[in-house]
C-alpha cells in the first residue's frame, strides 16, 4: 500500500513538473483535431430516419411480422434497387470497371444504412449520407422497395391458392354438369320431377281410380312403375347434385375472394416516424474526435515520461 501510494506521489510530481508540455500538447492536439475534423478532410454527413411498424403481413413459420420485415429489408432486390436509382457508384466515387468495385459499392452501402428492431418491436431505418436530401429520398425509397417486395411475395402465394381453386372450381363443374345430365334425362325419359311429391300424388291418384274405377289407371300405373325403377336413383342424385351445388358455390366463393385479395394494393409499413430532410450533420461529432484526441496525446506523453523516468532510475 505504501509502494502504491509511492508511485502516486511520482505520478503527480511527474505530471506538475511537465505541466507546460502536457498544456502544450492539449492545446497541439485540439486545435489539429479540430482542423482534420473539419468538412475539408472530413466530409459531414447527415442522416434521415424513419420508424415503422409491420402490417398486413402473415409470418410463414413461427417469425413475428417484425422478424419477416427484417429478413425483407436485408433483401438484395431492394438493395440493387437503390444503388441504381440513385446511381450510388458514382456518388461513393467507386470505380466499377476495377475488379473488387461491387465489394465496394456493397460496403459503402452498408455502412451507410441499418436496418434495425427496436424495443417496441417496431423497426428504425438510418440512412447516413453527404447529401440531406438524398439521404430523405433513399429512406422512402427502401420503404417502398419492401412495400413492393412484401406484395410480390404475397401475390405469388395468393397466385398459388387461386389456381388451386381454379382447379377445384373446373373439377366440381363437371360433377354438376355430369349430375344434370343424368337428372335430365331421368326428366325427360320418366318423367321424373320431385319423388317425394310424385310419389304421395300418383299413390293417392290411384287408389282413388281403383276405388272408383274412373280415371287414366294405366297411365298412373306407368308412372308409380318409373318412380318405383328410377325415383331411387333420382332421389339420391338429387341429394348428391344439392351437395355438389353447395360445394361449388363454397369454392367459387372461396376462388372470388382469392381474386380480390389478388387485386388488392396493399401497404405493409406503417410510418410511426416518417423520414425528414436533415438541417444538422451528424457525423462527425467534433468534440468526442478533440476528446479523444487530446486524452490520447496526453496520455502518450504520460507514458513516454514514466519510460524516462524508470529508465533514469535503472542507470542510476
Amino acid at each position: 500500500m505504501q509502494e502504491y501510494t509511492k508511485s502516486i506521489y511520482y505520478f503527480i510530481r511527474l505530471i506538475i513538473k511537465w505541466k507546460t508540455h502536457f498544456i502544450a500538447i492539449t492545446i497541439i492536439a485540439a486545435v489539429a483535431s479540430i482542423i482534420f475534423s473539419s468538412s475539408w478532410f472530413i466530409k459531414p454527413k447527415y442522416k434521415s430516419s424513419s420508424i415503422i411498424y409491420p402490417s398486413n403481413l402473415f409470418p410463414y413459420s413461427t417469425e413475428s411480422s417484425t422478424e419477416q420485415m427484417l429478413q425483407l429489408f436485408g433483401s438484395s432486390e431492394i438493395r440493387n434497387t437503390v444503388i441504381r436509382k440513385f446511381n450510388l457508384a458514382e456518388h461513393y466515387n467507386i470505380d466499377l470497371s476495377s475488379p473488387p468495385a461491387m465489394f465496394d459499392l456493397f460496403n459503402e452501402y452498408e455502412s451507410n444504412i441499418s436496418v434495425t428492431r427496436t424495443e417496441y418491436e417496431s423497426i428504425e431505418i438510418k440512412v447516413l449520407d453527404t447529401d440531406p436530401t438524398l439521404a430523405c429520398a433513399m429512406v422512402n425509397e427502401i420503404i417502398k422497395g419492401v412495400n413492393t417486395k412484401a406484395r410480390s411475395l404475397q401475390r405469388e402465394k395468393t397466385q398459388e391458392i387461386l389456381l388451386i381453386n381454379k382447379n377445384q372450381l373446373s373439377f366440381k363443374k363437371k360433377q354438376l354438369d355430369s349430375a344434370s345430365a343424368v337428372l335430365q334425362e331421368l326428366r325427360i325419359k320418366y318423367n321424373l320431377l320431385n319423388f317425394d311429391i310424385q310419389v304421395k300424388e300418383y299413390s293417392r291418384a290411384n287408389a282413388g281410380a281403383l276405388s272408383s274405377g274412373k280415371g287414366n289407371v294405366k297411365g298412373i300405373e306407368t308412372m308409380l312403375s318409373n318412380l318405383q325403377e328410377k325415383g331411387g336413383e333420382y332421389y339420391s342424385l338429387s341429394k348428391t347434385y344439392e351437395v355438389l351445388l353447395q360445394s361449388y358455390n363454397d369454392t367459387k366463393l372461396a376462388y372470388d375472394n382469392t381474386l380480390k385479395d389478388l387485386n388488392k394494393v396493399l401497404t405493409y409499413t406503417s410510418e410511426v416516424t416518417p423520414p425528414v430532410v436533415a438541417d444538422k450533420k451528424s457525423y462527425p461529432v467534433r468534440w468526442i474526435i478533440v476528446l479523444v484526441s487530446i486524452v490520447s496525446a496526453n496520455l502518450f506523453l504520460f507514458i513516454i515520461l514514466v519510460m524516462g523516468m524508470f529508465k533514469n532510475k535503472a542507470i542510476r
